[in-house]
């Protein structure tokens, strides 16, 4: 399952309390990208801040894999977990039914 990870930085995050913290989370996320978990990380243009494209067998483990992740652990990030998937209304420029997967 494909799972958009938005990050909100919470009211007790500061630069310097992120700052301690930032080196644990870009390790882990690192680990993460290579165990195939984390597909592909993208930094924001609109303000500082992520968004990661996670591949999880459910939104409870990915929940649990976000939750491990060293500023979500520390209080200062989380993230909005939302659940992705094909674009059925493709579907309907087809002729025929579509086939369920």
């Amino acid at each position: 399952m494909k799972i958009l990870a938005i990050d909100k930085v919470m009211p007790d995050a500061t630069p310097d309390k992120v700052k301690e913290t930032f080196m644990k989370e870009v390790n882990h996320t690192v680990k993460m990208y290579l165990a195939d978990v984390v597909r592909e990380m993208y930094f924001r243009q609109d303000r500082s801040g992520t968004v990661l494209v996670l591949e999880a067998p459910s939104m409870e483990e990915a929940r649990n894999l976000i939750d491990k992740m060293p500023l979500v652990q520390a209080g200062l990030i989380d993230f909005d977990l939302i659940p992705l998937g094909p674009f059925v209304p493709l579907a309907l420029l087809l002729d025929e039914e579509p086939t369920k997967q």
